[in-house]
């Protein structure tokens, strides 16, 4: 009868145990102060993650370009030719996007300011018929002592006394946008270099993992990131591939209604549509309310014509489009999304998609495997003993 393992406590595993324990110990003593200096460190790293989001991005459009030009053109000069005619395209896609919405919005604000004297004297009409229809308001009004004097010498007090905080919040905010350029230049930077030198830092990479760990686990590591990348790349091109479906439905749509704005709109949701399910939602407030200057009846049409066709998108065209690019059902793409969101915010919808992707396919493979094992031992339990030879 064979004995059952057990475990050999040698001095190695006794004194690692107690290294495990005490890092445990004082991980979870200095919670706060750990939690702030990682926080610190990924500021400071953050240029360098933004690098290689952005090399991971532009490498897909390049490996395109590098197939295309390399079957008449290979040599040495295809990586950085096929690198330019990536960042020169993507300056391109940029500069049409606002050469559409600049002059929309510079148009907008135009007629928004010179219909704002006309608004407001439509609401100060509007609030004197209301006064004068519910003589209850003036009562309340006299009860509370309010006057339009009052409120003019109230709303220049809080002016007085907000003015300061304000230019304190708008020199901040100056500040930060100018980090962020510079973070923007540098993370740039970093993605070219990262993709001019992809396949040396992946040699690099797997030599390092192969002195690390064994050949089988290796391979199994290999084999998951290998799995991440095919699933992160096809995310992101059905995500750009839904963003433009979404904008085309409703360009279509808002011009055939002749809606105002209707090239704008179209873009804003095509642009905001990257932030998965709900991004959309944000160029909804924004035509709504470019919608209301002009006509409040169109307006009220463009919400319900959005929460419409947002419906569908999101129950038929995303889930299909996203989910089946990436293998994942359409239940645990929602699930994804709300709790990526709620987690991490709109970056934690944009990540938590091909991550669950990821994690779904890893444990179907799992399981799979543990089903043929288990389906295995059955049938030679099933074989009585002694014909396993005959």
């Amino acid at each position: 009868m064979e004995k059952p393992d057990t475990i050999r406590f040698t001095p190695r595993t006794l004194a690692l145990s107690l290294i495990a324990v005490v890092m445990v110990y004082f991980l979870l003593d200095h919670a706060v102060d750990v939690l702030s200096y990682l926080g610190n460190l990924l500021a400071v790293a953050m240029p360098l993650i933004l690098g290689m989001a952005i090399a991971y991005l532009l490498n897909l459009p390049m490996r395109a370009i590098e197939r295309l030009i390399g079957r008449r053109r290979p040599g040495r000069w295809l990586r950085p030719l096929s690198l330019a005619l990536t960042l020169l395209l993507s300056l391109l896609i940029l500069a049409a996007v606002m050469a559409l919405v600049v002059p929309q919005v510079i148009a907008s604000v135009s007629d928004l300011s010179s219909r704002l004297p006309g608004l407001l004297a439509q609401t100060q009409a509007w609030i004197n018929q209301t006064t004068a229809d519910n003589p209850w308001l003036n009562d309340l009004a006299s009860t509370l002592k309010l006057s339009s004097a009052d409120l003019l010498t109230w709303f220049l007090a809080l002016l007085q006394g907000q003015g300061s905080g304000w230019l304190n919040s708008t020199v901040n905010w100056l500040a930060s946008a100018f980090g962020w350029v510079v973070s923007l230049i540098l993370s740039l930077i970093f993605a070219i270099y990262l993709l001019l030198a992809k396949e040396k830092l992946q040699r690099q990479s797997l030599r390092l993992l192969d002195a690390f760990v064994s050949g089988k686990t290796s391979g199994r590591i290999r084999d998951v990131f290998a799995l991440a990348h095919q699933t992160f790349g096809a995310f992101f091109a059905g995500q750009f591939l839904e963003a433009i479906i979404l904008g085309a439905i409703f360009l279509v749509i808002l011009a055939v209604f002749q809606f105002p704005y209707a090239l704008l709109i179209a873009v804003l949701i095509a642009v905001t549509a990257l932030i998965p399910m709900v991004g959309a939602y944000i160029a909804l407030v924004v035509g709504a309310f470019l919608i209301l200057l002009i006509n409040p009846w169109q307006a009220l049409a463009f919400i319900i014509l959005f929460l419409v066709i947002q419906q569908l998108e999101n129950n038929l065209i995303y889930p299909r489009v996203v989910g089946s690019s990436i293998g994942l059902p359409a239940l645990w793409v929602l699930a994804a999304v709300v709790i990526g969101g709620g987690l991490f915010g709109v970056m934690g919808m944009i990540l938590f998609i091909p991550l669950t992707s990821v994690a779904y396919n890893l444990l179907r493979q799992w399981v799979m495997v543990r089903e043929t094992a288990r389906k295995a031992t059955q049938k030679n339990a099933a074989v009585p003993e002694g014909t396993h030879g005959t």
